[in-house]
């Protein structure tokens, strides 16, 4: 089974990606396995709803290990089944807390093994300086990614102003990219990511 895990940096819109594309393909439940640093694996049934109230949040790294779905994709008249892993989100500081630090670490060393990279970025907090700034963690993630050969840059917030803006100055900081735009909340995009899904399973 393919693998696609999902990294960025915190709040980039990670889990509501993970959550609505499972919607988007015709889930109304979803079994969610967590993996902790420490290998302790435990799942839970959600109504997508309900997945979303809990394990959604404004505040940063509320999602601090692996999170996973296994979705059903129809190509033809046959059903294949991918694992979609949400991650702890990046940052370049060293956060105090122990299970933070190790759920980035874990994020960074499940990237080698997973199939094929979805790099989610938020739109609405580009500058100019922060795309110039090849020591950011979003440079980091491309320029791994794009060494890689399995790599998808989601362009998220779509929807808000000045995101079309955003998006044009993503597109020429990296060139080598395929970027989609989308929005997480409003399932925009979707269809052209539900197509690179199926073309990679």
């Amino acid at each position: 089974m393919r693998e696609f895990i999902i990294v960025g940096l915190p709040n980039s819109g990670k889990t509501l990606f993970t959550l609505n594309f499972a919607a988007y393909l015709g889930s109304k439940q979803v079994e969610v396995t967590f993996r902790t640093y420490d290998g302790l694996i435990t799942c839970r049934h959600f109504s997508i709803d309900e997945a979303k109230r809990e394990l959604c949040s404004s505040s940063l790294h509320k999602t601090r290990s692996l999170q996973s779905v296994v979705l059903k994709l129809a190509i033809g008249k046959t059903a294949i089944n991918f694992k979609l892993t949400d991650t702890c989100g990046l940052t370049p500081q060293i956060n105090h807390e122990e299970a933070i630090r190790k759920g980035m670490a874990q994020t960074i060393g499940f990237m080698r093994s997973a199939d094929f990279i979805l790099h989610i970025v938020d739109l609405s907090l580009l500058t100019k300086d922060y795309l110039n700034n090849t020591g950011s963690i979003d440079h980091h993630l491309y320029d791994y990614g794009v060494s890689r050969h399995n790599y998808l840059l989601l362009a998220n917030k779509i929807d808000l102003p000045g995101a079309r803006d955003n998006l044009s100055r993503l597109t020429a900081a990296f060139v080598q990219a395929c970027i989609i735009p989308v929005s997480a909340l409003h399932s925009h995009g979707f269809k052209e990511v539900k197509a690179y899904v199926s073309r990679n399973i």
